[in-house]
Protein backbone atom coordinates (compact mmCIF):
# COMPACT_ATOMS: atom_id res chain seq x y z
CA UNK A 1 0.00 0.00 0.00
CA UNK A 2 1.49 3.58 -1.11
CA UNK A 3 0.61 6.24 1.34
CA UNK A 4 0.30 9.67 -1.29
CA UNK A 5 1.32 13.22 0.71
CA UNK A 6 -1.88 15.00 1.75
CA UNK A 7 0.34 18.26 3.18
CA UNK A 8 2.03 18.94 0.22
CA UNK A 9 1.33 22.13 -1.54
CA UNK A 10 0.30 23.46 1.97
CA UNK A 11 2.85 22.46 4.64
CA UNK A 12 5.40 22.35 2.06
CA UNK A 13 5.77 22.62 -1.65
CA UNK A 14 3.93 19.92 -4.47
CA UNK A 15 6.75 21.16 -6.86
CA UNK A 16 10.05 19.13 -6.73
CA UNK A 17 11.75 21.82 -7.64
CA UNK A 18 10.26 24.21 -5.24
CA UNK A 19 10.08 21.69 -2.57
CA UNK A 20 14.34 21.50 -3.24
CA UNK A 21 14.79 25.09 -2.86
CA UNK A 22 12.94 26.01 0.48
CA UNK A 23 14.73 22.75 2.05
CA UNK A 24 18.16 24.72 0.64
CA UNK A 25 16.56 28.25 2.05
CA UNK A 26 15.92 26.14 5.56
CA UNK A 27 19.28 25.16 5.76
CA UNK A 28 21.19 28.87 4.64
CA UNK A 29 18.23 30.59 6.54
CA UNK A 30 19.80 32.64 9.50
CA UNK A 31 17.32 30.70 11.82
CA UNK A 32 18.93 26.99 10.48
CA UNK A 33 22.30 26.15 10.40
CA UNK A 34 23.50 28.85 7.77
CA UNK A 35 24.78 26.74 5.41
CA UNK A 36 24.13 23.39 3.69
CA UNK A 37 26.02 21.10 4.74
CA UNK A 38 28.02 18.24 2.50
CA UNK A 39 25.55 14.73 2.12
CA UNK A 40 27.32 12.09 4.03
CA UNK A 41 28.94 9.27 2.05
CA UNK A 42 29.38 6.64 4.58
CA UNK A 43 26.28 4.34 6.35
CA UNK A 44 25.32 6.04 9.90
CA UNK A 45 27.46 3.68 12.64
CA UNK A 46 25.82 4.42 15.83
CA UNK A 47 22.00 5.08 16.52
CA UNK A 48 20.69 8.88 16.51
CA UNK A 49 18.17 10.33 17.61
CA UNK A 50 16.52 13.78 16.85
CA UNK A 51 13.55 15.93 17.95
CA UNK A 52 11.94 17.78 15.33
CA UNK A 53 8.88 20.55 14.26
CA UNK A 54 6.58 19.43 12.48
CA UNK A 55 4.90 22.61 10.92
CA UNK A 56 4.79 24.75 8.11
CA UNK A 57 8.05 24.81 6.08
CA UNK A 58 8.44 28.47 6.26
CA UNK A 59 7.85 28.39 10.03
CA UNK A 60 9.34 25.86 11.48
CA UNK A 61 11.72 24.32 8.65
CA UNK A 62 14.69 25.96 9.66
CA UNK A 63 14.74 24.53 13.12
CA UNK A 64 14.43 21.19 11.70
CA UNK A 65 17.56 21.96 9.43
CA UNK A 66 19.64 21.56 12.70
CA UNK A 67 19.26 18.44 13.59
CA UNK A 68 19.25 17.63 9.88
CA UNK A 69 22.69 18.95 9.58
CA UNK A 70 23.77 17.36 12.62
CA UNK A 71 22.93 13.90 11.46
CA UNK A 72 24.45 14.60 7.88
CA UNK A 73 27.88 15.01 9.66
CA UNK A 74 27.79 11.26 10.90
CA UNK A 75 26.34 9.17 8.05
CA UNK A 76 23.63 7.76 5.82
CA UNK A 77 21.30 5.72 8.38
CA UNK A 78 19.43 2.20 6.71
CA UNK A 79 16.56 2.88 8.73
CA UNK A 80 14.61 5.89 9.68
CA UNK A 81 12.20 5.50 13.18
CA UNK A 82 9.37 8.08 12.59
CA UNK A 83 7.52 8.91 15.83
CA UNK A 84 4.93 11.51 16.58
CA UNK A 85 1.57 12.35 17.78
CA UNK A 86 -1.82 11.80 16.18
CA UNK A 87 -3.58 15.05 15.51
CA UNK A 88 -6.31 13.71 13.65
CA UNK A 89 -7.73 11.15 16.62
CA UNK A 90 -8.43 8.61 13.93
CA UNK A 91 -7.11 4.62 14.28
CA UNK A 92 -5.10 2.69 16.43
CA UNK A 93 -3.81 4.48 19.79
CA UNK A 94 -0.45 3.52 18.84
CA UNK A 95 -0.78 2.62 15.25
CA UNK A 96 2.28 1.07 12.92
CA UNK A 97 1.99 1.49 8.92
CA UNK A 98 4.03 -1.86 8.58
CA UNK A 99 4.68 -2.28 4.34
CA UNK A 100 4.63 -0.74 1.50
CA UNK A 101 6.01 2.94 0.57
CA UNK A 102 4.66 6.36 1.71
CA UNK A 103 5.53 9.29 -1.59
CA UNK A 104 6.00 12.83 -1.27
CA UNK A 105 7.57 15.27 -4.61
CA UNK A 106 10.68 13.94 -3.99
CA UNK A 107 9.43 10.33 -4.33
CA UNK A 108 8.99 7.48 -2.56
CA UNK A 109 10.12 5.77 0.65
CA UNK A 110 10.21 2.14 1.54
CA UNK A 111 8.66 0.98 5.01
CA UNK A 112 11.00 -1.22 6.37
CA UNK A 113 8.74 -3.77 7.10
CA UNK A 114 10.88 -6.52 8.99
CA UNK A 115 11.22 -3.66 11.49
CA UNK A 116 7.91 -3.08 11.47
CA UNK A 117 7.36 -6.38 12.28
CA UNK A 118 10.05 -6.88 14.83
CA UNK A 119 8.76 -3.71 16.72
CA UNK A 120 5.28 -4.81 16.63
CA UNK A 121 6.48 -8.59 17.80
CA UNK A 122 8.10 -6.64 21.01
CA UNK A 123 5.45 -3.88 21.83
CA UNK A 124 2.39 -5.03 22.71
CA UNK A 125 0.40 -1.95 23.20
CA UNK A 126 1.50 -1.21 19.40
CA UNK A 127 -1.00 -2.54 16.65
CA UNK A 128 -0.84 -2.63 12.60
CA UNK A 129 -3.14 0.55 11.19
CA UNK A 130 -3.14 3.20 8.57
CA UNK A 131 -5.84 4.78 9.28
CA UNK A 132 -3.60 6.88 11.98
CA UNK A 133 -1.39 7.80 9.48
CA UNK A 134 -3.72 8.56 5.79
CA UNK A 135 -4.60 12.10 7.20
CA UNK A 136 -1.60 12.95 9.75
CA UNK A 137 0.99 15.34 8.71
CA UNK A 138 3.28 15.15 11.79
CA UNK A 139 5.60 12.18 9.86
CA UNK A 140 4.60 13.17 6.49
CA UNK A 141 6.85 16.58 6.87
CA UNK A 142 9.65 15.24 7.92
CA UNK A 143 10.14 12.45 4.67
CA UNK A 144 11.08 15.54 1.85
CA UNK A 145 14.19 16.43 4.42
CA UNK A 146 15.10 13.18 4.44
CA UNK A 147 15.30 12.34 1.11
CA UNK A 148 17.04 15.85 0.12
CA UNK A 149 19.76 14.77 2.92
CA UNK A 150 20.12 11.27 2.75
CA UNK A 151 20.61 8.02 0.10
CA UNK A 152 18.96 5.32 0.21
CA UNK A 153 16.64 4.12 3.43
CA UNK A 154 13.95 2.58 4.38
CA UNK A 155 11.38 3.95 7.04
CA UNK A 156 9.20 2.91 10.25
CA UNK A 157 6.40 5.10 10.99
CA UNK A 158 4.83 4.61 14.58
CA UNK A 159 2.35 7.39 15.31
CA UNK A 160 0.69 7.98 18.89
CA UNK A 161 -1.89 9.26 20.48
CA UNK A 162 -1.39 10.79 24.26
CA UNK A 163 -0.62 7.72 26.51
CA UNK A 164 0.52 6.78 29.94
CA UNK A 165 4.08 7.33 31.19
CA UNK A 166 4.28 3.03 31.66
CA UNK A 167 2.91 3.12 28.01
CA UNK A 168 5.73 5.30 26.99
CA UNK A 169 8.26 2.86 28.68
CA UNK A 170 6.87 -0.13 27.35
CA UNK A 171 7.75 1.67 23.90
CA UNK A 172 11.31 2.64 24.88
CA UNK A 173 12.19 -0.91 25.89
CA UNK A 174 10.63 -2.45 22.19
CA UNK A 175 12.84 0.25 20.35
CA UNK A 176 16.07 -0.29 22.30
CA UNK A 177 15.29 -4.04 21.46
CA UNK A 178 15.07 -2.90 17.49
CA UNK A 179 18.41 -1.06 18.40
CA UNK A 180 20.03 -4.59 18.27
CA UNK A 181 18.88 -5.67 15.16
CA UNK A 182 18.94 -2.57 12.82
CA UNK A 183 22.04 -0.44 14.45
CA UNK A 184 22.12 2.10 11.65
CA UNK A 185 18.74 3.89 12.71
CA UNK A 186 17.50 7.49 12.96
CA UNK A 187 14.94 8.08 15.17
CA UNK A 188 13.26 11.54 13.85
CA UNK A 189 10.44 12.33 16.68
CA UNK A 190 8.62 14.73 15.88
CA UNK A 191 6.46 17.74 18.05
CA UNK A 192 5.70 21.44 18.43
CA UNK A 193 5.85 22.96 21.40
CA UNK A 194 3.60 25.44 23.40
CA UNK A 195 0.99 26.20 20.55
CA UNK A 196 -1.33 29.58 20.20
CA UNK A 197 -0.02 31.82 23.00
CA UNK A 198 2.11 34.93 22.97
CA UNK A 199 5.70 35.06 22.28
CA UNK A 200 6.85 35.64 25.62
CA UNK A 201 4.84 32.90 27.24
CA UNK A 202 5.58 30.33 24.97
CA UNK A 203 9.14 31.01 25.47
CA UNK A 204 8.66 30.71 29.06
CA UNK A 205 6.95 27.44 28.75
CA UNK A 206 9.15 26.07 26.04
CA UNK A 207 12.23 27.01 28.40
CA UNK A 208 10.53 24.65 30.97
CA UNK A 209 9.98 21.71 28.87
CA UNK A 210 12.94 21.74 27.34
CA UNK A 211 15.13 21.70 30.86
CA UNK A 212 13.31 18.58 31.53
CA UNK A 213 14.56 17.03 28.12
CA UNK A 214 17.90 17.92 28.69
CA UNK A 215 18.00 16.18 31.81
CA UNK A 216 16.22 13.26 30.28
CA UNK A 217 13.55 13.42 33.18
CA UNK A 218 9.87 12.08 31.52
CA UNK A 219 8.31 11.98 35.19
CA UNK A 220 9.39 15.81 35.29
CA UNK A 221 8.59 16.39 31.17
CA UNK A 222 4.90 15.17 31.69
CA UNK A 223 4.37 16.97 35.34
CA UNK A 224 5.63 20.09 34.19
CA UNK A 225 3.45 20.01 31.04
CA UNK A 226 0.55 19.28 32.95
CA UNK A 227 1.00 21.81 35.91
CA UNK A 228 2.07 25.01 33.31
CA UNK A 229 -0.55 23.68 30.50
CA UNK A 230 1.85 23.47 27.91
CA UNK A 231 0.57 22.21 24.79
CA UNK A 232 3.41 20.32 23.75
CA UNK A 233 1.86 18.33 20.78
CA UNK A 234 4.77 15.22 20.98
CA UNK A 235 4.75 14.84 24.53
CA UNK A 236 4.38 10.86 24.60
CA UNK A 237 6.99 10.11 22.10
CA UNK A 238 9.56 12.31 23.23
CA UNK A 239 9.11 10.62 26.69
CA UNK A 240 9.62 7.52 24.89
CA UNK A 241 12.51 8.94 23.43
CA UNK A 242 13.82 10.25 27.27
CA UNK A 243 13.53 6.60 28.33
CA UNK A 244 15.20 5.13 25.85
CA UNK A 245 18.63 3.67 27.40
CA UNK A 246 20.73 3.48 23.80
CA UNK A 247 21.08 7.40 24.25
CA UNK A 248 23.55 8.73 26.43
CA UNK A 249 24.18 12.24 25.20
CA UNK A 250 21.29 15.42 24.46
CA UNK A 251 21.96 18.47 22.83
CA UNK A 252 20.00 21.32 22.60
CA UNK A 253 20.16 22.89 18.66
CA UNK A 254 18.13 25.24 18.36
CA UNK A 255 14.69 27.09 19.71
CA UNK A 256 12.83 29.55 17.91
CA UNK A 257 9.16 30.55 17.75
CA UNK A 258 6.57 31.45 15.17
CA UNK A 259 7.14 35.00 15.48
CA UNK A 260 10.88 34.46 14.50
CA UNK A 261 9.39 33.93 10.95
CA UNK A 262 5.91 35.59 11.02
CA UNK A 263 6.65 38.55 12.87
CA UNK A 264 3.18 38.36 15.14
CA UNK A 265 4.42 37.95 18.64
CA UNK A 266 0.46 37.43 20.19
CA UNK A 267 0.05 34.18 18.69
CA UNK A 268 2.67 31.92 18.52
CA UNK A 269 4.15 28.04 17.96
CA UNK A 270 7.18 26.88 19.85
CA UNK A 271 9.94 25.11 17.43
CA UNK A 272 12.94 23.26 19.01
CA UNK A 273 15.26 20.76 17.98
CA UNK A 274 17.86 18.26 19.76
CA UNK A 275 19.98 15.96 18.92
CA UNK A 276 20.63 12.64 21.11
CA UNK A 277 23.65 10.32 20.27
Amino acid sequence: MKREPVVAGSFYPSSPKKLIELIEACFKSELGPGEIPKKPERVLEKALAVIVPHAGYIYSGPVAAHAYAEVMKLGNPRLVVLLGPNHTGYGARIGVWSDGSWSTPLGEVRVCRQAAEFFLEKCKEASKDVQCHIAEHSLEVQLPFLQYTFKEFEILPISMFPVSLSVCKSVAQSLDELLKVFSSTLFVISSDFNHYEDDQTTRRKDQLAIDAILKREPENLYKVVGSEKITMCGLSPVACLLYMKSFSKVRLLKHATSADTSGDRSHVVGYVSFIFE
